[in-house]
């Protein structure tokens, strides 16, 4: 395995946090890194499906550690 370092920009938030626009914002921000980044794993050799479920069971993953942390303060 070719060891590959490869930038995926994601710039900075331009709303603050109270304005409702940053929920736009930030969905088409990651959006765009979500698709550079899926785009990579599947020209690495990955297919498409495996790339998906994967990151979505890694989301799911993140998501309830951060529910737990949340409820431990």
């Amino acid at each position: 395995m070719e060891p590959t370092n490869p930038t995926i920009q994601i710039s900075n938030p331009q709303y603050s946090t109270n304005d409702p626009y940053r929920v736009v914002e930030r969905e088409e921000v990651l959006a765009q890194a979500f698709r550079a980044f899926v785009q990579r794993a599947v020209a690495a050799g990955w297919k498409e499906t495996e790339v998906a479920l994967t990151l979505a069971d890694i989301a799911d993953d993140y998501v309830m550690a951060l529910a737990r942390r949340v409820k431990a303060n």
